[in-house]
């Protein structure tokens, strides 16, 4: 008979002497364990990203203690300052995009690249993580991206300087080009998933998503 462990088709050693490792295939192994674990590359990468986040934090949370300080001057004064006051409003807006963007491109990136986050900080989570996949996220930065290149076109349009005409076309033609390029993108995730749902239809415990 033949052992429980054992393969049919593996040779059978007729010597009685153990068999020795390839050493071939033992190096490709290493290889492989060697490539598989490049993914941890991104954790410093994403570090220096949360920094750039912290820095960007400060520097709104600056702005809107800034905004309270002449909060009287701008809610009692002129036209003049309720323009002001827009202004000042819309690039607020522009950086709370741009830390959504980075904090997307963060935790979506870990989830994806480097290791899938614990149930239950899935659970905690935003609910486009738990069904993230590859160009779900592109589809999303690239909306992330299509959002702030409005915001710049607004305060284009509201600004107190003129804006030269080849700024405008060209901050408009890169708001175009985002625009089409995460509408394709899209439209290649609903050519590959007809149904409207992902290839991660389970968790990480092998239970049916809901």
């Amino acid at each position: 008979m033949t052992p429980p462990n054992q393969n049919k088709d593996e040779p059978k050693d007729t010597s009685g002497k153990p068999n020795k490792p390839d050493p071939c295939i033992d190096k490709h192994r290493l290889l492989d364990r060697l490539v598989f674990e490049t993914r941890w590359a991104l954790y410093p990468m994403n570090a220096g990203l949360m920094i750039a986040l912290t820095i960007y934090l400060l520097k709104f949370l600056y702005q809107v203690g800034a905004l309270v300080m002449h909060a009287p001057d701008l809610i009692t004064g002129s036209a003049e300052h309720s323009h002001e006051l827009l202004v000042i409003i819309v690039d607020l807006l522009d950086q709370a995009m741009i830390c959504s963007l980075l904090i997307m491109t963060i935790v979506g990136g870990h989830q994806i690249y480097v290791r899938r986050f614990q149930d239950r900080l899935a659970a905690e989570g935003p609910y486009w993580l738990r069904r993230v996949d590859t160009i779900v996220l592109k589809v999303k930065l690239g909306l992330a991206f299509t959002g702030v290149s409005s915001v710049v076109i607004l305060k284009d349009c509201i600004s107190l300087n003129v804006v030269p005409k080849e700024v405008w076309i060209t901050h408009v033609v890169i708001h175009a080009v985002f625009l089409g390029t995460t509408l394709v993108t899209a439209i290649v995730w609903r050519i590959m998933h007809p149904n409207g749902t992902t290839d991660h239809n389970t968790s990480s415990t092998g239970n049916p998503s809901n």
